[in-house]
């Protein structure tokens, strides 16, 4: 089963209302879909939502000390100074350390970035006719 979306033709706030509207029907739960087959594991959303908010706040921070460790014309001792300056921030203020996790599903892995839910989901709300401007291909 193929999905195209026609993201051109609608706007990003009627895409997301149609993606809050879709999050009634998952809170009720979906008639047709198996028991097991969507969980909702809000614990890991959160838990990367905080780690996105740790990265915002110490990025330019985070940059600055690693700029100041990898310059050559700089002394060693001053290069030593900030490369321990750098280890004293949070390890969850890396961006490295963040996952595009499904907002519906906190599934880390076959995520569509542009729609921030994985291809299970996309899939389930696609066939139900959830979201806005996407349309069963047919050629």
């Amino acid at each position: 089963m193929a999905f195209r979306a026609i993201v051109n033709r609608v706007s990003p706030t009627r895409f997301m209302n149609s993606i809050s509207g879709a999050t009634r029907y998952f809170s009720q739960g979906l008639e047709g879909v198996r028991p097991g087959k969507l969980k909702i594991d809000e614990n890991r959303n959160v838990e990367d939502h905080r780690r996105r908010l740790l990265a915002a706040k110490f990025e330019m921070r985070r940059k600055l000390y690693k700029a100041l460790c990898r310059d050559p014309s700089l002394p060693s001792d001053m290069r030593d100074a900030y490369r321990t300056k750098l280890s004293t921030l949070p390890r969850n203020s890396s961006f490295t350390r963040i996952r595009n996790r499904c907002i519906f599903s906190g599934r880390p892995r076959g995520v569509y970035s542009k729609f921030r839910m994985s291809r299970i989901v996309f899939r389930e709300l696609a066939s139900f006719g959830e979201l806005l401007g996407v349309t069963k291909a047919s050629w």
